[in-house]
């Protein structure tokens, strides 16, 4: 599961510490900056970062407060050309590179400056008692997710050990949720997805618990959190989605009426879904109606004229 690109944006969201072990934390599900989007305060802890002098403190304050991460990273680099185990430029480089990345369509720079990120966080890591070791290890966590799926387990790695250190961001349990799901571990997934749609629930991790529970194969819990998603969200293709995957839920369950129902329904938002009108063929050849079957899959057909399973259909019906 790909956590959408524009859920990244920097933010001014303060970073919050666990409280005792008996309550969920209030988590805001906008995928961001949160432990770091607190930075001026961060930053301005002086037990925190070895001193800096005031004149590069608040230039580098000022530039993360305009959100100015190519200056920040073109000052920092030069600081560290000179001296690169300087901690607090290590931090802010490492930072202002990851939001960088996170932010570009290009794949290839994408990965450029999440490697940079990365190399800088890690390196600052090498210090017994790095500054900001749970802010750092919650970015670094995020920055392997941004990697791909053979990362998925650093990304646990380092979320994880944030958490420990008692930094909890605004998206660690659902960064957790999804990095599981791809390594496959789908009970853990669900309980890190559960404890961030605790709080405060969105029609994404209603469908992301959906497709979890699919995969486990409980598909009662499944359609349980699809019905959440389709109502809370007005994101169309959102809503598509769950439509279809209530429908295949209901095919395979032969609960063919339900099944039309939610294909007929996708066809009204998009009646371009060659998709949909493949299943609703589907669902009537199995019902015993080849006519009505065999016109849903010409419309199938007509919309995409390499639809496989339409074309299947068709030629294997002649």
């Amino acid at each position: 599961m790909k956590l959408p690109q524009n859920r990244y944006d920097f933010g001014s969201h303060r970073p919050r510490k666990r409280s005792n072990l008996g309550k969920f934390i209030l988590i805001i599900l906008i995928l961001g900056a949160a432990g770091v989007a607190g930075a001026r305060f961060i930053f301005r802890d002086e037990g925190s970062l070895p001193a800096l002098g005031i004149s590069r403190r608040e230039r580098l304050l000022s530039l993360w407060d305009a959100k100015d991460y190519q200056e920040i990273i073109r000052v920092t680099q030069e600081e560290l050309e000179r001296n690169p185990m300087d901690a607090d430029c290590l931090v802010f480089h490492g930072f202002a590179h990851f939001y960088t990345g996170v932010n570009q369509m290009a794949t290839e720079e994408k990965l450029a400056h999440i490697d940079a990120a990365i190399r800088s966080l890690r390196r600052v890591r090498l210090y017994q008692t790095p500054p900001l070791a749970g802010e750092l290890d919650y970015v670094l966590g995020k920055a392997y997710y941004q990697k791909g799926e053979y990362y998925a387990d650093l990304s646990v790695q380092y979320m994880v050990s944030s958490v420990d250190k008692n930094f909890l961001g605004q998206d660690s349990y659902e960064y957790l949720g999804f990095a599981y799901n791809t390594l496959g571990e789908y009970d853990r997934s669900i309980e890190f997805l559960l404890r961030a749609s605790e709080t405060n629930p969105s029609d994404l991790l209603y469908l992301a618990l959906a497709q979890t529970y699919y995969q486990t194969g409980d598909r009662a819990a499944a359609e349980e959190y699809l019905d959440r998603a389709v109502n809370k969200s007005s994101d169309t293709a959102l809503i598509q989605k769950a439509r279809a995957m209530l429908g295949d839920i209901y095919l395979q369950d032969r609960e063919y009426l339900k099944a039309e129902a939610q294909y007929l329904k996708i066809i009204e938002i998009n009646p371009q879904n060659a998709d949909a009108n493949f299943f609703l063929g589907e669902i009537y050849f199995n019902m015993g109606d080849p006519i009505k079957a065999r016109a849903s899959w010409r419309r199938a057909l007509r919309i995409d004229p390499n639809h496989f399973g339409a074309k299947t259909r068709l030629y294997s019906r002649r």
